[in-house]
């Protein structure tokens, strides 16, 4: 490396080092991030022990039991789990390190950082076969941390020339070895993402002392088209899952914060980086797709994120705190206000969201005047409550954006990646802004884990279960033997009452076809109606699943089964039966706890119909008849679905839903006296009189 290729590199480092305004960002920290101070400092001193453990906010596999290694080499997991391995090859503490240097000023957690780089380049040479310490996606994490603590220390004149020379030679050759690698199916996955962002990130600062050949450009042209692909219209990742659609957007929104640093630096951006922000001109065709990218993503993240800032643990997925996220869109709305305003709404619906101050986090990507455009922001709640999204099948909706508030979620989509489960047309509930009905989650990847596949399977989750058959089978922790086929779902919302139709079908192991529709009615006051209509060729047995927080209790009551989240309360009313059973739940990964599964059993013939109320605390629920015009006689449940409820205020809604098309005699029907026509309805009795709402004709 040249002497005076080094000083212009340090340079720019020491320019981004003065920008981002070290000193005010400590402060800020202190001020308002202390508990994330305090675990940042305490974690790293295990480090300098060499005592690993993985508990950051994104960890994919997180693991917070602590182990000591002595690193003979970096390919021996202490737990028996691969994924430890692969955590602890990506290297996400030696930006932790660097934070607990400018924290505290010890020069010791520097010298352990520069440790960890070089035993690690000394015990894994770079090698065209995978290992365990070198899969690609792993390398791509590896690099973008890198990336960022070298142009730390060298902004910060803690990098010499030599040292530069070995680490960033080191880069480029697992850079090349990662494009050498590279396959068609990492365009359509996560691993593709977290390869080309740090490809792009480690070029943005170390162009000139990194191999020229062409990786930069196909990095941007690639990460362009997988965003294309990956992300759908709705602003969803297609792999159905929450974890992973966060580390492709924090990877991406990583970059971005990378390019709009660098160019604040005094870096010339090339065409390629200019046409991602959109600073092109007008008329370019993908002028600021990245940015584009990252606040579609962000507007997902934020609608269908629970009413205490969480995501889901939609297929492989935690329940994760999502405010950081959050914080973070708000400022690149600011950065780019053409498309924030536009597209995604301002970034005051994310300061709603992210909260009153930034995490600590946040802090350290975006620095001083990243912090002051977000303080500087005023916070507004979102418009809408409802967040449908058509292409990838799911369905949230909240009665308000309290905490306090309900909250709905319903899955009907495709398997999506192997990252998916057997999910389809799943209910989940939370009330009060507690869980009640709830995703089981994942638990662990490893194939000898039993609770694994169990965890996949239709039965760990909200559904009806043919023989034990239908839905999906999976046989490994990234495969299955068979899986549903989902219809298009339909949805429409009046007012405050809501619903959504969700079609699946299939085969059963002797191949007798089965058809599943489930019919939901969601009324804002408390109220959750589910229909099951369930038609397969022959006899069978059903099972359909309630799978309950783990703090949820239930006793049987002549009414059905009361559930109590501490003092909410929350009642299930069937005309069939509820058994309670015991079953296990993860929030989080390498984590478990016993939960109760509420469970009905049916046996049916042919095709049957039978549904469950879900009433908030004081309500009450009778069936309904319903009549054919000019008819005496009710229509049987079969054909219309029909409830009476009364709540706690002395409101009255009877809801219907059709199971059967009305093909002969005649098509008006009465309920209480009223005429009704459709195929889902809701009437409402206020001041005397009924109010028809009508979802589906």
């Amino acid at each position: 490396m040249k002497t005076g290729d080094f000083e212009r590199l340090r340079k720019i480092c020491k320019r981004r080092y003065e920008d981002f305004g070290y000193g005010e960002t400590l402060e800020y920290i202190r001020a308002y991030c202390p508990k994330e101070r305090e675990d940042l400092l305490s974690r790293s001193e295990l480090l300098q022990k060499q005592i690993f453990s993985f508990q950051d906010r994104w960890d994919m596999e997180p693991c917070p039991t602590p182990f000591h290694l002595t690193l003979d080499d970096w390919v021996t997991s202490p737990n028996g789990d691969p994924e430890w391995v692969y955590m602890l090859n990506r290297q996400d503490f030696l930006p932790r390190l660097w934070q607990a240097y400018g924290m505290t000023g010890k020069r010791t957690y520097v010298d352990k950082l520069f440790w960890y780089l070089w035993d690690w380049m000394e015990k894994n040479p770079v090698e065209d076969q995978s290992t365990e310490a070198f899969r690609t996606i792993d390398t791509g994490i590896r690099c973008m941390n890198w990336c960022a603590v070298a142009a730390d220390l060298i902004g910060a004149g803690l990098m010499e020339a030599s040292q530069a020379e070995c680490l960033l030679g080191n880069m480029g050759q697992q850079l090349k070895n990662m494009r050498k690698r590279y396959i068609g199916k990492y365009t359509l996955s996560n691993w593709g993402v977290l390869q080309t962002t740090a490809v792009c990130a480690c070029y943005l600062w170390f162009r000139d002392f990194l191999p020229g050949e062409g990786l930069d450009e196909w990095a941007w042209e690639e990460l362009r088209e997988q965003l294309e692909l990956q992300i759908l219209e709705d602003g969803s990742h297609w792999e159905q899952s929450p974890m992973y659609h966060v580390e492709v957007l924090n990877a991406c929104t990583r970059l971005l914060v990378y390019v709009w640093q660098a160019k604040r630096a005094g870096i010339c951006l090339e065409e390629s980086q200019r046409l991602a922000l959109g600073e092109t001109g007008v008329g370019e065709p993908f002028g600021g797709w990245l940015v584009r990218a990252v606040l579609r993503m962000s507007c997902h993240v934020l609608y269908s994120s629970d009413p205490n800032w969480r995501q889901l643990p939609q297929g492989d997925s935690d329940v994760t705190d999502v405010r950081d996220v959050m914080v973070r869109a708000a400022v690149v709305s600011c950065l780019f206000p053409a498309f924030g305003q536009a597209e995604t709404g301002s970034g005051s619906i994310y300061r709603f969201a992210g909260g009153k101050h930034m995490d600590m986090d946040s802090a350290w990507l975006l620095g001083i005047s990243g912090i002051r455009s977000y303080e500087a922001l005023m916070p507004k709640e979102p418009q809408s409550l409802s967040w449908f999204c058509e292409d990838s099948g799911n369905l949230y909706l909240r009665s308000s954006w309290g905490k306090q508030a309900d909250f709905t979620w319903m899955a009907n989509g495709c398997l999506g990646s192997s990252h998916g489960h057997a999910n389809q047309t799943q209910l989940c509930l939370h009330h009060q802004g507690r869980p009640f009905l709830i995703d089981s989650g994942r638990y662990s990847y490893r194939e000898d884990e039993p609770l694994r596949c169990k965890l996949k399977c239709p039965q760990a989750h909200n559904v009806c279960v043919i023989d034990g058959q239908s839905g999906g089978k999976p046989d490994g922790s990234w495969s299955y033997a068979d899986f549903g086929e989902n219809l298009k779902n339909y949805f429409r919302e009046q007012g405050d009452v809501h619903y959504m139709e969700m079609p699946v079908w299939g085969t059963l192991g002797d191949k007798t076809p089965y058809f599943i529709v489930r019919r939901v009615m969601v009324v804002d006051a408390g109220i959750w109606l589910s229909v099951q209509d369930v038609i397969c060729r022959g006899k069978h047995r059903l099972r359909e699943y309630f799978h309950l927080d783990s703090q949820v209790r239930a006793e049987k009551t002549e009414e059905g089964v009361c559930l109590k989240s501490g003092e909410v309360c929350l009642k299930a009313v069937s005309p069939e039966s509820f058994k309670i059973e015991r079953g296990l739940m993860s929030r989080r990964y390498n984590e478990k706890s016993e939960a109760l599964v509420l469970v009905k059993e049916c046996e049916m013939e042919d095709r049957l119909v039978f549904s469950t109320l879900f009433l908030a605390e004081g309500m009450r629920a009778e069936p309904v008849q319903v009549f054919v015009s000019g008819c005496e006689i009710p229509v049987s449940s079969q054909r219309v679905t029909g409830w009476d409820i009364c709540t706690a205020k002395g409101e009255k809604w009877t809801l219907l839903i059709w199971n059967r098309e009305t093909f002969r005699g005649g098509k008006m029907y009465l309920c209480h006296g009223i005429p009704v026509y459709g195929k889902a309805a809701a009437l409402k009795k206020a001041g005397g009189k009924y109010v028809r709402i009508r979802l589906k004709s």
